[in-house]
């Protein structure tokens, strides 16, 4: 789980993706029989892992690619702005972007190299 850049970039991306009570998107009400008594819609629950994991991981990262990430993903914050808001060129952001994005995909792998047999590499 988020091993890759593409796999983090998804997962920063759909981080914030809003759920909806008043369309049903988080509760589902059924006078069905047969339905799951489950009383919330399953997408409220199919990412939480995820989000964890990526939570977990951030919480790793300097503040200022934690604040490019946050602006960028989940604000949908314009690059000038973000630029604007740390002083720095649009450049900067963008490279700390990319340097962000690709240090919580390595986070993963070096956590995943940690509890590995040494044998298995022989």
């Amino acid at each position: 789980m988020l091993d890759t850049f593409a796999e983090v970039e998804r997962a920063l991306g759909r981080y914030a993706d809003p759920l909806q009570p008043r369309t049903s998107s988080v509760t589902v009400l059924s006078g069905h029989r047969g339905h799951s008594t489950f009383p919330f819609h399953p997408s409220l629950l199919d990412e939480l892992e995820e989000r964890e994991e990526l939570r977990r991981r951030m919480a790793c990262l300097p503040y200022e690619e934690v604040y490019v990430l946050i602006r960028w993903y989940i604000e949908g914050a314009k690059p000038e702005d973000i630029a604007r808001g740390l002083q720095r060129s649009r450049r900067h952001v963008y490279r700390r972007r990319s340097a962000a994005v690709a240090d919580l995909a390595n986070l993963g792998s070096a956590e995943g190299l940690g509890d590995a047999d040494v044998a298995d590499f022989a």
